[in-house]
């Protein structure tokens, strides 16, 4: 079953194992088995699949970049999803797909380690640990240094390329909402906020100002979060507040996904 529906990638999981057929993985409520979905279109036969088994599949080492279909369970879409938000950026390749490039400074190395982990116990990248990297953004000052990783390249992830990008440049797209999940958040969190007493401001600069706009309502109408949209010093830049009267929610809701080291975000 070719995966060309975006909304599908995200309920399902493709992986292409090889041969004339596609084979979707279809993620259920019982954490102890996995569903695995073969055939085509209607065609579709129920088999239960022991999830140890499932890790022997998901590695897509020696699978070509554009067979590449999958698995795609929602949290890592969500991940995703708040890594693009953030400071990630997706790498288009246009015969092979799209791959997520990762990048953080040493401050956050244990941060970019536990994305990389993320990746690589699901099957999206090799067993080569982040690189480290030295930065010079202009002659003459200080070296910057940090680690960086790749995922894997995946057709099936073009659709996020699309509704992130538009002439190489990231936007925000209508239909976003539906793919900002609390784990989105505080991956969202994890690369752009930062605590501004008593609230947490989320860095927008990039986004026009109609966008930043279209997220804020977001977490207003999605997540009761009472925020605001603010001038930053930059002319045409803009970020997004969440008072502090609305930290217990916030906090109710990315706490659990935020990495240790990234807990000052929320002032704790």
């Amino acid at each position: 079953m070719e995966v060309s529906d975006p909304a599908m990638t995200v309920m399902a999981e493709g992986l292409s194992i090889g041969g004339p057929k596609s084979y979707i993985l279809n993620k259920i409520e019982d954490t102890n088995w996995l569903g695995l979905l073969i055939g085509q279109r209607n065609n579709i036969i129920f088999t239960p699949l022991k999830k140890n088994y499932l890790n022997s599949l998901m590695f897509h080492t020696r699978v070509k970049a554009a067979s590449r279909i999958g698995p795609h369970h929602l949290d890592v879409i969500s991940v995703i999803v708040g890594s693009l938000l953030g400071d990630c950026y997706a790498n288009r390749r246009y015969v092979e797909g799209t791959r997520l490039c990762y990048r953080q400074s040493i401050v956050h190395k244990d941060y970019l380690f536990w994305l990389y982990e993320f990746f690589y116990s699901r099957g999206y990248c090799s067993n080569l640990e982040p690189r480290k990297y030295v930065r010079i953004l202009k002659k003459g000052e200080q070296e910057h240094y940090g680690y960086e990783f790749n995922t894997f390249t995946f057709r099936s992830l073009d659709w996020i390329h699309k509704m992130f990008y538009k002439d190489g440049k990231k936007v925000i797209s209508q239909d976003i909402e539906k793919y900002i999940t609390p784990l989105a958040l505080a991956i969202w969190i994890m690369d752009d906020g930062g605590w501004a007493k008593p609230g947490v401001r989320i860095a927008t600069n990039s986004f026009k100002l109609e966008e930043v706009q279209h997220l804020a309502e977001i977490l207003r109408n999605k997540f009761d979060l009472d925020c605001t949209v603010q001038k930053i010093g930059t002319i045409g830049q803009h970020s997004i507040y969440i008072k502090g009267s609305s930290l217990p929610t916030l906090k109710k809701l990315v706490l659990p996904y935020l990495h240790p080291s990234m807990y000052y975000k929320l002032g704790l």
